[in-house]
């Protein structure tokens, strides 16, 4: 199967093209309104797809690590609506969102050295070629 047909690949570009509105979107919104209304107006604009969730036919079937994963699930929440507040209010300071979300975009970065220390997960040469490629072009754009 080739890459691009794959189907994480699909939902991964799916991904980016949403985060990417997203990440505009955000930028009109703290023009607009409180950095900490938005948030909670982001979380109310999840209720929909939660109830969607919480009938899925799948939803009930639960492995035996399933404490452990809501926990982690709890805490992601947490730590993704701090992160959100503090996109926001970098925005409403006064940051471009051409440069503000691009830096926040290097979040993976820090995932690619958690994931090397806790899951001793390693990169290749091209992907470690990628990840310095990501920094010199957040460099370049907020220069």
């Amino acid at each position: 199967m080739r890459v691009g047909r794959a189907s994480w690949m699909l939902l991964s570009i799916a991904t980016v093209l949403l985060w990417g509105s997203w990440g505009l979107e955000s930028k009109i919104i703290v023009d607009r309104i409180s950095p900490w209304m938005n948030q909670a107006l982001f979380s109310i604009g999840l209720l929909p797809l939660m109830l969607w969730i919480f009938f899925w036919k799948n939803l009930r079937q639960v492995s035996g690590s399933a404490r452990a994963g809501a926990a982690y699930a709890l805490l992601t929440g947490v730590l993704g609506g701090v992160g959100n507040i503090t996109l926001y209010l970098a925005m409403a300071r006064g940051g471009n969102a051409s440069v503000v979300v691009p830096l926040a975009g290097l979040a993976p970065l820090i995932t690619v050295v958690l994931a090397f220390i806790l899951l001793r997960e390693k990169l290749n040469r091209l992907q470690g070629i990628g990840v310095v490629l990501a920094l010199v072009s957040i460099y370049l754009l907020s220069v």
